[in-house]
């Protein structure tokens, strides 16, 4: 092998690795959220998203989510009592189905399209991390490429 393609090939492997490891960074800034891709872990969104899909997500301000949007959010239960209480780690994909707002706080009434149901809770706005990037008026998607987080996130019980 010459020394100009040995140069060559590490140059774009160094490269490509470097794409990888600030790919991350970069799509938080661009697309103004720290949560920038997420991955469909239920069926509750069927037939509009599947189980796998990868999603892009859209930091978007509180007053820019409508009524039929499709969000991403840390699941968080609004109680009166108790305040906010966490209680899952991972987002979920759900689309607004009604929004009301109390004291100056947006939340957020959501439910699966495959849910009879909307969900019990709303979510506060600052629970929200964005909303599914839509291409002409459909959200796009990156089939099967979330089976691989899904799966780490199994193993290493997240």
């Amino acid at each position: 092998m010459s020394k100009f393609r040995y140069i060559k090939e590490n140059a774009i492997l160094i490269l490509i690795l470097a794409l990888m490891l600030l790919s991350p960074i970069i799509l938080r800034a661009w697309l103004n959220t720290s949560v920038p891709l997420a991955a469909v872990e239920s069926s509750s969104m069927v037939p509009t998203l599947n189980i796998g899909d990868v999603v892009v997500i859209v930091g978007v301000k509180p007053d820019d989510i409508k009524v039929g949007d499709i969000i991403v959010f840390n699941k968080v239960v609004y109680s009166i009592r108790k305040g906010y209480v966490k209680k899952l780690k991972t987002p979920i994909v759900h689309r607004v189905v009604d929004v009301i707002e109390r004291n100056g706080v947006r939340y957020f009434k959501t439910k699966g399209d495959a849910n009879p149901l909307p969900d019990q809770w709303y979510v506060p706005e600052d629970a929200v991390l964005g909303k599914v990037l839509c291409i002409n008026g459909e959200p796009f998607r990156i089939p099967y490429v979330g089976y691989f987080s899904i799966f780490f996130h199994n193993i290493i019980g997240g």
